[in-house]
């Protein structure tokens, strides 16, 4: 009889964050095909190396998953608010954006699709309203909102809360051109099929991004693509056509494109316009969750999430009319489906902006309101030369144009936005938003344990203390 001796098979826990991406794929991989400890294998990667390994097994043999444990994190600056969403709109994306509603966007350079004169005015046109208006906003919030020494810690927290709310309400005036900064932590195999993806883009802008960051990549980590994934080569011939074909759907849903696919009828579109939410729960069964999942919905302690498995009873069809900017915070959920709209201009403003500066501006807000009017008219105008179309238009825009948006949410997804975005740190124009969500919940399951803030107020000081400062010794 054969004993083993496993002695040194004790429990035993390692983390290492300091190699390589490509030596930390290899590490796993090596997991597949050896019981030996990584102890052992990490001596074996440090003399031979993982290109030749990820080389022949990841790109040679197309091993997949040996890419996916190899991340690495991109930093990707000054590209359209457009270019960001391309990069987002993948449910495995991880990153961080530079933030519209804390930063001051005014130095920020503008992407111009036609670098055309008029095109030019348009953009320059917005950006001298969000420049020219932001100190009179500012300070007509801080006459409508005072310090206080008993609401707020300090005086610098107050300061904060003021310029967060300007940036919070002139923030719908940024041009959608105008260009900002963002990160993305992906694995190499991620990184390849998103890049793919995004090789045939409607947006040119976008297609360049895409053949940027590969070059970028392959110079990195040359063991981890064959090189040939950008380009015409035969080996991804199919891939690419499939990809070029169905680009534009892809990327963008149109009004209508939601009409075609019966995601929403002609007589939806008023309701959608005074302000309502249409709700489709015919994907959803209601009663499945009621009669098996009452007590995982019902006894759920506030921060708790409930267990994906909810999802399998469907989900929500939600449509609604939202800023653009708006949209970009519900967008960063990745575990529903909110596609990306084509900005077209056609519902016009979103009305919370409006309202707010009407409110703050007095006497100034009919010419701020006139200005607006005319750079929107003069998007629908542009002259015969510049050849415009609806996919590059979008960069005209600005943030706070309303979007058709439309969610597929599970039970589970539709409890956490809700409860996260209806809080008073959240853009105003969303809030009731996810209020709404909270609402058709509770309709369904009245005895759901939900966590929403119903407070219409959308004034808080915790949006002063958001922020990222170096602690003082």
């Amino acid at each position: 009889m054969t004993t083993t001796n496993t002695a040194d098979k004790q429990p035993q826990i390692f983390v290492y964050d300091d190699i390589h991406p490509e030596d930390g794929a290899m590490l796993q991989a090596l997991y597949s095909r050896s019981p030996d400890s990584v102890v052992n294998h990490l001596e074996k990667v440090k003399s031979a190396g993982s290109g030749k390994f990820m080389s022949s097994y990841y790109v040679g043999y197309g091993h997949a998953s040996i890419g996916d444990c190899g991340v690495t994190t991109i930093f990707i600056e000054n590209y359209s608010m457009l270019a960001a969403k391309a990069i987002q709109d993948n449910a495995l994306y991880s990153g961080q954006e530079a933030s519209t509603r804390y930063l001051d966007f005014a130095a920020q350079p503008m992407y111009d699709p036609y670098n055309h004169p008029a095109s030019k005015a348009i953009l320059d046109g917005w950006m001298d309203l969000y420049n020219s208006s932001m100190p009179k906003v500012k300070e007509a919030l801080a006459k409508k909102h005072p310090f206080d020494a008993t609401q707020y810690k300090s005086e610098k927290i107050w300061q904060n809360a003021i310029n967060a709310r300007a940036f919070d309400i002139l923030r719908g005036f940024l041009p959608v051109g105008c260009t900002t900064l963002f990160s993305w932590t992906t694995n190499l195999r991620q990184a390849r099929d998103r890049l793919m993806q995004l090789k045939n883009h409607p947006l040119p802008e976008i297609r360049t991004l895409a053949q940027d960051l590969f070059k970028t990549l392959y110079a990195k980590y040359p063991n981890s693509f064959t090189g040939e994934e950008m380009g015409d080569s035969e080996r991804y011939a199919a891939r690419s056509a499939y990809y070029a074909e169905q680009a534009e759907r892809d990327n963008f849903v149109s009004v209508q494109n939601l009409l075609d696919e019966e995601r929403i009828l002609e007589e939806d579109l008023e309701e959608l316009e005074q302000g309502g939410m249409v709700i489709n729960k015919t994907e959803l069964d209601v009663a499945g969750l009621m009669d098996f999942e009452a007590n995982a919905m019902n006894t759920r302690p506030e921060g708790a999430n409930l267990n994906r498995r909810l999802g399998a009873y469907g989900v929500y069809q939600l449509s609604f009319l939202l800023d653009f900017g708006s949209y970009r915070d519900l967008q960063r959920h990745r575990n529903g489906i909110c596609q990306v709209p084509l900005i077209d201009g056609g519902f016009g403003i979103y009305p919370w902006y409006l309202n707010q500066l009407k409110d703050l501006l007095g006497s100034e807000y009919a010419a701020f309101e006139a200005e607006v009017s005319r750079l929107l008219e003069a998007i629908e105008n542009l002259p015969a030369d510049v050849k415009a179309t609806p996919m590059l238009n979008q960069y005209l825009y600005p943030m706070g144009t309303s979007v058709l948006t439309q969610l597929a949410y599970t039970v589970p997804q539709m409890v956490y936005v809700a409860e996260l975005r209806s809080q008073k740190t959240v853009h105003a124009s969303l809030r009731p938003i996810a209020q709404a969500m909270g609402r058709v919940l509770k309709g369904d399951f009245p005895d759901m344990s939900l966590y929403i803030d119903e407070d219409a107020d959308t004034w808080t000081a915790k949006r002063g203390e958001q922020t990222i400062e170096a602690k003082v010794a």
